[in-house]
């Protein structure tokens, strides 16, 4: 059951990135659009797709900084235990020479 959770969730962190992207792409590629006036299309799809990066944006970033927050106390975590370790001459490479 994990793997297929793992396959789904990387495939729907594919599409949110693949959103995110094609939106921003789309309000920059018709950023100098032709605009006819009142109820213009190509305005309409500017309009949801900056609504979709608002949204999005914010979840993606809260999403880095889980992510940051797990992996910076995981590190430290790893460093404390090699610090608790035992000092033995083997672990300090001590040459005992007579």
């Amino acid at each position: 059951m994990t793997g297929k959770r793992g396959v789904l969730s990387a495939l729907l962190a594919a599409l949110l990135l693949l959103a995110l992207i094609g939106s921003f792409a789309l309000i920059v590629h018709e950023a100098e659009h032709d605009c006819s006036g009142e109820g213009c299309p190509v305005c309409a799809m500017i309009a949801i797709c900056r609504d979709t990066l608002r949204r999005f944006t914010g979840a993606v970033v809260l999403g880095a900084a889980v992510v940051w927050l797990i992996s910076f106390f995981a590190l430290g975590v790893c460093i404390s235990a090699r610090e608790r370790c035992v000092k033995t001459p083997v672990f300090l490479k001590v040459k005992l020479l007579n």
